[in-house]
């Protein structure tokens, strides 16, 4: 738990200072002033002044540095989940998995005690825990590899190696090994190989056995991960997240040979004085009834947090269509380097009493990172119609309808209608936009 808890903070740490020296603060959250919000989460607005988003970005990297050294744990690690939690919920645009993941390894850490040593406090007498707390984030990481794993159960992963075969067609210039990416067998390789090792990589890490191989794969997998795809810190959350596989017994062997720490084996003890009073007995044993019932609450929280976890992912299960396509219950599941999407939208915003026309171009407010994921994504198409809705109704004395004009090209197909083009995008909710995507064109290899 002790080197989990120094892994994920200092890389967190690491990743909210790389926001602040690229100017992200900025460009996700101070560029524009309409913010893509995800559903039921409209409240969540930037903080004003400017400077305040600054400070809590600063906020949020404090609190992942002290996380790491274990210095007001409890409190870090609250600050953290909030402070994080409320950076993503500004801008759905720039939803990642690994945002997610943060956010969600966070909120554990919150509830688990992953500074009993290896930490600031720990001149404090070190208490042994439950191992169950540690299979709590072997749990989280484990269901986002099946998952992953999973979701490349498709047509287009497995028959058609898509995307991978764009994507590696795109870096041949790779030194040493950029050639072998001309080749579709390649693309075949990776798409085949990332699926079995996403399946199966959780279990060979809980296993003792094939823990110190499994590991080393890890590392393989996800740096060349990193090398190839621009995918920011989700090789490297994943690669220190698998520390945790690793058993008490293991860290203390291999710390002790390289003689970085010396580690005591031994469970710890608490001490007591033999002429302890009565009363005092009695208030050791309501304590421990009280921890008792704490670790039962706790647990029966644990397992509704794992529920949703699995329920989530699976919801795809429930509607006969290309997820990858329709995006309904897309985020949140795990659909990890699945699509190459691009599309281009225009909105027509026409008066119903006169039939006077205007024609809006999204790149002219929103940012271009807005303008590219809100393009082949219905929910942010349909928030973006009411904005334009309301932004009409107050400049002119008008009764808006608003239309999309927008295609979208998926996996190597030819760009195709997303929408109806008649489609009153104001006559429909959020939840009804995904039933009026146009069906897919089925295979990207019929037009080779």
């Amino acid at each position: 738990m002790a080197v989990f808890r120094i892994g994920f903070g200092l890389l967190v740490f690491i990743s909210q200072i790389r926001f602040l020296l690229k100017g992200w603060v900025d460009a996700c959250y101070l560029s524009t002033d309409f913010h893509f919000t995800y559903q039921y989460f409209s409240w969540v607005k930037p903080l004003s002044p400017d400077w305040l988003m600054y400070a809590l970005v600063i906020v949020s990297a404090l609190a992942a540095l002290l996380v790491a050294i274990g210095l007001c744990y409890r409190w870090a690690a609250i600050v953290l989940f909030l402070s994080f939690t409320y950076l993503e919920l500004i801008e759905q645009s720039w939803y990642l998995n690994h945002y997610y993941l943060v956010a969600l390894l966070a909120f554990l850490l919150c509830w688990l005690p992953a500074d009993n040593c290896l930490s600031m406090r720990s001149w404090l007498p070190r208490r042994s825990i439950p191992i169950w707390y540690a299979d709590v984030i072997r749990l989280q990481l484990g269901l986002v590899y099946f998952f992953a794993g999973l979701a490349k159960l498709r047509s287009d992963w497995l028959l058609e190696a898509q995307p991978l075969k764009i994507w590696l067609r795109a870096r041949t210039d790779t030194p040493i090994i950029g050639s072998l990416f001309a080749y579709e067998e390649t693309a075949y390789l990776f798409s085949y190989g990332g699926m079995m090792y996403d399946l199966t990589i959780p279990f060979f890490l809980w296993y003792s056995r094939t823990r110190p191989f499994a590991f080393l794969a890890v590392i393989g997998f996800h740096a060349m991960t990193a090398l190839l795809f621009p995918i920011g810190m989700f090789p490297w959350v994943m690669i220190a997240g698998s520390l945790i596989f690793f058993t008490d017994e293991e860290w203390g062997r291999w710390l002790r040979k390289f003689r970085i720490i010396k580690l005591d084996a031994s469970s710890p003890t608490i001490l007591s004085a033999p002429d302890i009073s009565l009363s005092e007995r009695q208030s050791a044993g309501v304590k421990k009834l009280a921890n008792v019932k704490l670790y039962r609450v706790l647990q029966i929280l644990l397992v509704i947090y794992f529920g949703i976890q699995i329920v989530l992912p699976m919801r795809r299960l429930f509607y006969y269509e290309n997820q990858l396509w329709t995006e309904r219950h897309y985020r949140f599941g795990w659909n990890v380097m699945l699509a190459e999407k691009t599309g281009n939208v225009t909105y027509r915003i026409v008066d119903k009493n006169t039939d006077r026309t205007w024609v809006n171009y999204p790149g002219n407010e929103l940012s271009k990172i807005q303008e590219k994921q809100m393009a082949y994504q219905p929910d942010m198409i349909w928030q973006y119609a009411q904005h334009l809705a309301e932004k009409y109704r107050s400049k002119e004395d008008i009764e808006p309808a608003v239309y999309a004009d927008c295609r979208v090209s998926f996996n190597g197909r030819p760009s195709q209608l997303y929408l109806p083009p008649d489609l009153n995008l104001l006559t429909v909710t959020q939840d009804e936009i995904y039933d009026w995507v146009m069906p897919l064109s089925w295979s990207p290899s019929r037009h080779k």
